[in-house]
């Protein structure tokens, strides 16, 4: 391939890489209450990076001691720090879905007055590129070229993703519209049912009174 080639792929390379959300996400809450979670959604082994830091909101330079533990959707722990106001997490998620980062204070007072802050960061962006250009020997137009391949397979990733969500969706609505069919059908049944019984019995009735 020449240079002109390159460029071009660069070039497509990075179109694509923009239509994907901005992978790093940054939070700043307050705890109020004592065990506070948030739920993001992470794709099947994808990497996750981030960084959490506790402090008091009045005082930010007094740093809150919690409890932390990150859960993936089978609720199985995949990180998890105690006594700590600061700390690092990376892992790979084992399987897509929402995860849930939990902070836990010590008392319902000292939640009072935290406030969290934290950032993190999924797929192409959370990978140490600097180790893998020195560990590849490669540039830097090879090291962002690799980089835009690995935001590519996760653009793709995420299309599936898409597509079989919409495939869940589709299922889901048809199984409702064959139910409510079948519903209109046996309530139908019903009122004809209920209907002939009551022609019956008034004409029963009727007979019975010597009107007809």
């Amino acid at each position: 391939m020449g240079r002109q080639g390159a460029a071009a792929a660069a070039a497509l390379l990075l179109m694509l890489a923009m239509l994907l959300p901005g992978p790093a996400r940054a939070y700043e809450f307050d705890m109020v209450f004592q065990t506070k979670c948030i739920l993001e959604d992470v794709n099947e082994h994808e990497e996750v990076v981030g960084h959490y830091a506790a402090y008091e909101r009045d005082h930010p330079d007094h740093p809150v001691v919690l409890d932390v533990w990150f859960e993936d959707p089978n609720g199985a722990l995949v990180f998890e720090r105690h006594g700590a106001a600061d700390a690092d997490f990376h892992f790979t998620s084992a399987a897509e879905g929402e995860y849930k980062l939990c902070f836990t204070a010590k008392d319902y007072h000292t939640a009072q007055g935290a406030r969290i802050s934290m950032k993190w960061t999924t797929g192409a962006d959370a990978h140490n590129w600097e180790a893998v250009a020195k560990k590849d020997n490669l540039n830097v137009i090879q090291t962002e070229l690799r980089r835009l391949e690995q935001v590519v397979q996760t653009i793709h990733i995420e299309l599936q993703n898409i597509r079989r969500k919409e495939e869940r969706m589709r299922d889901i609505n048809e199984a409702t519209n064959t139910r409510v069919a079948w519903f209109n059908i046996l309530a139908a049944l019903i009122c004809c049912t209920f209907c002939g019984w009551q022609l019956w019995y008034l004409n029963k009735f009727f007979k019975r009174k010597k009107v007809l």
